[in-house]
């Protein structure tokens, strides 16, 4: 099945969205609530009700980070929203965030749209469908070896921060190039799929944080995987990367 409908839809939700939150970061930002790591504002809830409204046209059901399942059924394509991926850097004015949408059918994304308002660049593709910077075709980078690699990872919500922790992240990460943190998984995939970084691995992420980049990695050509986490119902594992090598050393790093 191709999503050519989808996808242009889903570019153009990610774009107004995108226009939104541009307008918004000009002002100061309304916080909803800061709990532990996280934080929450009202532009996300603002951005989130936009491209449910975008998207509504589609007819399919909708998981969203900030409101939750929308009509899901088992079987049934549905999107996966991330209205503001990054909304601590938002929040500080880190130009690292984005708007990330995409369409999943069972467990897998099949279509992705990724965009950096703050560069007005579109990420977006899929399935059959290419993958796409705007409007020029991208790509994994050629790198084979970890030994070669930029990694780009975070630290789970839940993360235990204590000294043997970060000694064996430390060990996990070592046989990378570089390692990398960003503060949003959505650009972090991305950054993979067109070869700004070489792999991506990271635990106990929020399915909408990562569908979209799943499925653009696996159009521009590399490797990527989502597995189940015991943390909850949407939690999972990823592992993106450039070459089969380079996610074989993302095993490692990524628990």
């Amino acid at each position: 099945m191709t999503w050519n409908a989808e996808l242009k839809l889903a570019v153009q939700a990610a774009k107004a969205a995108g226009a939104l939150l541009l307008d918004a970061a000009r002002r100061p930002a309304t916080v909803l609530s800061e709990e532990n790591n996280d934080i929450k504002l009202q532009v996300d809830r603002d951005a989130e009700a936009l491209i449910l409204d975008q998207l509504a046209p589609s007819g399919h059901p909708v998981l969203a980070e900030e409101s939750g399942e929308h009509g899901l059924k088992e079987g049934a394509a549905y999107w996966v929203v991330d209205p503001l991926d990054g909304t601590m850097n938002f929040s500080r004015g880190i130009p690292l965030c984005c708007v990330s949408i995409a369409l999943c059918v069972s467990d897998t994304p099949v279509l992705g749209v990724i965009y950096d308002h703050n560069r007005d660049e579109c990420f977006s593709g899929g399935e059959g469908l290419g993958a796409w910077l705007n409007a020029e075709p991208m790509s994994v980078s050629p790198t084979e070896q970890p030994k070669n690699a930029v990694l780009a990872t975070g630290f789970p919500h839940r993360m235990d921060f204590s000294e043997p922790s970060m000694k064996a992240f430390l060990a996990r990460t070592r046989q990378f190039k570089k390692v990398r943190m960003i503060g949003t998984a959505a650009l972090a995939a991305v950054y993979v799929a067109c070869g700004r970084v070489d792999a991506y691995a990271e635990e106990n992420t929020m399915l909408w944080d990562v569908a979209a980049g799943v499925a653009l990695v696996k159009a521009a050509g590399g490797r990527a995987e989502l597995t189940y986490s015991e943390s909850g119902k949407w939690v999972r594992n990823v592992r993106c990367a450039s070459s089969q090598s380079v996610f074989d050393g993302t095993a490692e790093a990524s628990h």
